[in-house]
């Protein structure tokens, strides 16, 4: 069948490889919580699936996935393991970050696997010929128990003191790549949720990098050397979509879970069994209806933000298609999966609560998730202004 104009089609060759996977992910899954680490078996299957290169341009050695191929992907990962979907997530965003620095880098680092790291700017950047004299301290490390390279955020300093804005307004915070073995990771993840992210601290010591191994981290709507036009949605959305279906993943597995409870029997004294209760199958359908709602939700959003920023529409209208992704992004994780999830667990009475429990492990994933710092109602705000006529914040 011929395909329409501006038809999209996912790549099911890539689905499938991710669907693969779930049986081996499932089967890894209490050892990854124990561990605190996506297990070996699970990050070779990754990488001979070629997913670390998910969202890493092709012209660097990367698959650049479209927008629809990475949400179902990423989802069917999370379904299978939230942790495993969440740090292998991760390692794509970090990968899609090569788009921003010089390509004959970004080949390097996309030829040693999966990438890791924080970019929010708390290291320092001291300027030098040729590139920065980087060091400082990180968190929230996803999946750098496996990775081939780490980056971080800094501030620029010039003369022992914080740069000076730019002309064109660019702050002076600037993001950076090394190998992982110059990183110290300090193997001290040991949390609620996400427990086997792998997610600790690290620090990078005083280290030369070159001007091309970075770039400026204006965390909006941000220019890329390589790739196509969905790199043009900025670091921050763009690494949206991946963790908005990550959301969607640990949600339909709630769902699937507490299904399984309720036909199993599950009831309460002089109550009728579970799946047999009217406000039950109703709230069941809402949040089932919501999801699959939210799925179709994100992938229009993010195609739209593409096409505008493919299309050469202005820089005005390309920002603002960016901040409603980012706000679109927040309604899927901190109010459809999670409000999924919770119902779920709350309905599952003394099975959510014991050890193991697969649908416990969703409702502590989804609270450290849903805490993540790009979740945040400020995008609703941001999203709004516009329409008022005011004036957004540059990031």
């Amino acid at each position: 069948m011929a395909l329409k104009a501006g038809e999209r089609v996912p790549d099911f060759t890539l689905i499938q490889a991710a669907r693969s996977l779930r049986e081996l992910i499932e089967s890894e899954a209490d050892e990854i919580e124990a561990t605190c680490n996506i297990t070996r078996p699970v990050v070779d299957g990754i990488e001979k699936a070629g997913l670390f290169l998910l969202s890493t341009p092709k012209e660097v050695g990367g698959l650049e996935a479209d927008v629809d191929t990475v949400i179902a992907v990423c989802e069917e990962l999370a379904y299978a393991d939230g942790a495993t979907g969440w740090a292998i997530g991760q390692n794509t965003i970090t990968g899609s970050y090569l788009s921003y620095i010089d390509p004959a880098y970004a080949k390097t680092f996309a030829a040693m696997g999966a990438g890791a790291g924080h970019f929010a700017p708390i290291g320092v950047a001291h300027e030098e010929d040729g590139g920065y004299r980087v060091s400082g301290n990180w968190q929230f490390a996803s999946g750098s128990g496996h990775a081939g390279y780490m980056g971080g955020g800094a501030v620029i300093m010039r003369d022992g003191m914080p740069a000076p804005i730019g002309e064109d307004g660019a702050l002076p915070l600037v993001g950076f790549f090394v190998p992982a073995e110059v990183a110290v990771l300090k193997g001290n993840w040991d949390t609620m949720g996400l427990r086997g992210t792998g997610s600790c601290d690290y620090e990078i010591p005083e280290t030369f990098v070159e001007e091309g191994a970075t770039w400026n981290i204006d965390m909006g709507y941000a220019p890329h050397q390589s790739g196509g036009a969905a790199f043009g949605l900025g670091p921050q959305a763009y690494g949206s979509i991946a963790t908005s279906a990550w959301a969607l993943g640990v949600a339909s597995r709630a769902l699937f879970e507490i299904a399984e409870i309720a036909k199993a029997g599950r009831t309460r004294l002089g109550s009728l069994p579970l799946r047999e209760q009217e406000e039950f199958q109703r709230d069941f359908g809402l949040h089932q209806t919501a999801i699959d709602a939210a799925r179709i939700q994100i992938s229009t959003i993010y195609n739209r933000a593409v096409e505008l920023i493919d299309s050469g529409a202005s820089d005005a209208d390309c920002a603002n298609a960016v901040r409603q992704s980012k706000a679109h992004a927040n309604t899927v994780v901190k109010h459809v999966a999670k409000s999924a999830i919770v119902f779920a667990w709350e309905a599952s009475g003394s099975a959510g609560m014991r050890n193991p429990s697969r649908l416990q492990r969703c409702f502590r994933d989804i609270y450290i998730g849903a805490g993540h710092q790009v979740f945040d109602d400020r995008s609703y705000r941001e999203a709004a202004k516009a329409a008022l006529g005011l004036e957004p914040l540059p990031f």
